[in-house]
């Protein structure tokens, strides 16, 4: 699987640029900034076919969850009841930008529920 790690080469580019930004003044000011080059490289990854235990919702967590997170990253977690897991979805979109359709945070956090859930 090869994807492109733009986001991340562009986010240490522009951390660096800061960095050297703070530190500088003047002329060395603007030759930090000009001395910084972002670039795309591609990358291969291996593959991971490893999906979600089968269930109402297993697509949404393989569609929606495994853009970030592994199977393993998700099925460790601590088992949360149906509202906590709700409200970690409801983070995911709202903090981090999850691609989730609002309509489906409820069938995703009782499939996460189902999976990991308190007893």
């Amino acid at each position: 699987m090869t994807k492109t790690c733009a986001a991340l080469l562009l986010a240490a580019a522009t951390y660096a640029t800061s960095v050297a930004m703070a530190e500088a003044t003047g002329p060395a000011r603007a030759a930090a900034a000009r001395n910084t080059e972002a670039r795309t490289v591609e990358v291969t990854l291996p593959g991971d076919t490893r999906k979600f235990p089968p269930g109402p919702g297993a697509d949404l967590a393989d569609l929606h969850c495994l853009v970030c997170h592994s199977v393993d990253m998700v099925t460790r977690q601590p088992p949360l009841s149906f509202d906590e897991w709700k409200a970690e979805v409801v983070k995911m979109r709202a903090v981090y930008g999850a691609p989730l359709p609002p309509e489906a945070i409820d069938d995703l956090a009782r499939y996460l529920t189902t999976i990991n859930g308190k007893p």
